[in-house]
């Protein structure tokens, strides 16, 4: 429903159905936009263990007309997190365009507070062959693209083989459909079986392929897209896709609107699939509601001008006492983080570890979890959250605490790589190669609190350190665009976040203060950042043991799960010992809602359930 997805600047990998129903808690809490995802898990951090394989529970069962809630009322959103950058959701990286797309169109399935899977657009659950490599996908045959046209596997089929899986279209997380068979990269092979059933075939077993790829999978009508296909400026402009016009009852809302750095709205869809047997969903309208500051939405929420926002830390003890408001604080699977540019246009001390390092020594965690989070959160040493069946402190280097907060060390230690001089009274100076003051350029997004104030922490931090730091607070869509993307300078390359080791961003960085979210089941998403070639890589970070961990995640050598857990707990490992990102805190997050909506499950996946809130 109108509701932010929790965390972070990207999508990462979870079904669409739940990036669109968690839009309101990123709003307040760490903004920005795709890559994943997920909202507050029941409990306390670390309280939560999810089996390892999910159970599957079919598609929500319809209420009983005489108990049915009443369709009425318009859900306002509230964020200041950034505004979508296309509605065409496949050419999508940030959660904002997937949260507005997916107003409009599901995925095959998603997953409850439980982690376990809800069927969605799948009729039934996935069948996976005895051997691991064949995957039976049926698709409700009550699926339609506006016009009455009927959906059918062949969109799917289309969607993957001609447009995902395609040299002419830059689709982000082509890795989840990959495989490696005797040393060459190859994708599945998706084959139509009949209207409502195609198969997927692998060569090699992925253990968690349906949890990455297969449950998130959203498919586009043939018979448009067909129109545009090998003309990406075509495709990319595609009315049909910009305005969402296609969708016919595959999710629970209609477009109507969409104003840039204004508002997205929807109107209820009466012909929503899954509405047909329990009449939802039972808001009238839905509105995102983009607001220029974090203070300017909760003032929204106070006066009951809005239905829901992220509540920043300072603020919940204030709304928790509001007769009107209820606040749910559960814990996610999203990070706060430092990143470091590896890049040509990086501070080249960044490209050795132990400089990086000395920065991890020089930035405490406590400080921000206590001073920015107010205690909403705790210390992240590696990209699997504590709600992960995958979660091990074992051999983790835990920068940032005592005793690895040690301002006077990481001094030292930049001494020793050649930045800065030891006095003869034991004092130390530290200074570029140069001799001259060391500068960094640190950049972030304006208008997400958490974000703004962990990035004037680091740069106090550094200051105490003898390093000067450049704040820079652009807008969302900048930061994508001139600090993110990035192509190798005089060539005819389109702007990507990973071009290669040679490819740079228009604006220079050395470190940069973002969000970022895991699938708690299926981690082995996360190479899309790690990974040498990982479509979000704009780290320029590489190392060949961290590429062959990650391949070996998905590989058949993972089905056992103390296997699994042994690859995760040393890509942990080597990630937090080399900190190519110093992982800073997993938050928890704050969602304040108008006391009239009903039907909320507060849990990890917030929302999930969001077709079936309502106004009492």
């Amino acid at each position: 429903m109108g509701k932010e997805r929790v965390i972070n600047m990207f999508k990462i990998k979870i079904p669409l159905v739940v990036a669109i129903a968690i839009i309101l808690v990123s709003a307040g809490c760490i903004g920005g936009g795709k890559p994943t995802p997920v909202q507050p898990a029941t409990g306390t951090p670390g309280t939560s263990t999810p089996a390892t394989t999910p159970a599957v529970s079919p598609t929500t069962a319809g209420t009983p007309s005489a108990t049915r809630p009443q369709v009425k009322g318009t859900y306002i959103s509230g964020t200041s997190a950034g505004d979508a950058e296309t509605l065409n959701y496949i050419l999508a990286a940030d959660s904002a365009s997937f949260g507005y797309a997916g107003q409009t169109v599901d995925s095959l399935a998603t997953y409850d507070n439980q982690f376990n899977v809800q069927l969605r657009h799948l009729a039934k659950p996935i069948q996976i062959s005895d051997d691991g490599l064949v995957y039976t996908v049926t698709i409700r045959d009550d699926l339609k693209w506006s016009g009455n046209r009927k959906v059918t596997a062949e969109d799917y089929v289309y969607t993957l083989k001609n447009l995902m899986f395609s040299d002419w279209l830059n689709f982000t997380y082509k890795s989840d459909w990959e495989e490696d068979v005797d040393g060459k990269t190859v994708f599945v092979e998706p084959a139509v079986v009949n209207d409502t059933t195609f198969t997927i075939t692998r060569k090699t077993v992925s253990p968690e392929f349906a949890d990455n790829a297969l449950y998130g999978l959203t498919p586009y009508p043939k018979h448009i897209a067909q129109k545009y296909e090998g003309n990406i400026k075509a495709f990319t402009e595609a009315e049909e896709f910009n305005k969402l016009t296609y969708t016919g009852n595959m999710g629970s809302n209609k477009f109507v609107e969409w104003v840039r750095n204004d508002k997205f709205v929807v109107d209820r869809n009466p012909e929503f699939y899954l509405g047909q047997k329990d009449g939802s969903p039972y808001f009238e309208k839905t509105i995102i509601k983009l607001f220029g500051s974090p203070a300017a939405r909760m003032a929204a929420l106070e006066a009951g001008d809005i239905t829901s926002t992220g509540i920043d830390p300072p603020q919940v003890a204030k709304f928790k006492k509001s007769p009107n408001i209820v606040v749910h604080t559960n814990p996610t699977t999203g990070y706060l983080m430092v990143a470091f540019n590896l890049r040509a246009n990086g501070w080249e001390g960044l490209k050795n570890k132990t400089v990086r390092q000395a920065l991890g020594l020089s930035m405490s965690k406590d400080t921000l979890i206590q001073s920015i989070l107010l205690g909403f959160g705790e210390p992240a040493f590696s990209f699997i959250p504590r709600p992960s069946p995958w979660y091990t402190e074992q051999g983790i280097t835990k920068y940032g605490i005592e005793p690895l907060y040690d301002k006077a060390k990481a001094k030292e230690i930049l001494v020793q790589a050649g930045y800065g001089t030891k006095n003869s009274n034991g004092s130390i100076e530290v200074k570029g190669k140069d001799g001259k003051q060391l500068k960094l350029v640190i950049a972030t997004n304006s208008g997400n609190k958490e974000r703004e104030s962990l990035a004037f922490l680091v740069k106090q931090e550094l200051s105490d350190i003898g390093i000067e730091v450049d704040l820079k607070l652009v807008p969302w869509p900048t930061l994508l665009g001139k600090y993110l993307r990035n192509k190798v300078p005089g060539s005819s390359q389109e702007l990507q976040f990973n071009n290669g080791p040679k490819a740079v961003s228009e604006e220079p960085w050395d470190l940069m203060v973002m969000g970022f979210s895991t699938n708690p089941v299926a981690p082995s998403g996360q190479e899309v950042f790690f990974k040498t070639d990982g479509g979000l890589n704009f780290l320029g970070y590489s190392n060949p043991r961290v590429d062959a961990l990650f391949k070996r995640a998905k590989s058949a050598e993972a089905v056992k799960p103390e296997s699994r857990k042994a690859l995760y707990a040393e890509l942990s490992q080597i990630i937090s010992e080399e900190m190519p990102v110093d992982f800073m805190a997993f938050q928890s997050g704050n969602s304040g809602l108008q006391k009239t909506v009903k039907g909320i499950e507060p849990g990890i996946n917030m929302g999930w359930n969001g077709h079936l809130w309502f106004f009492e």
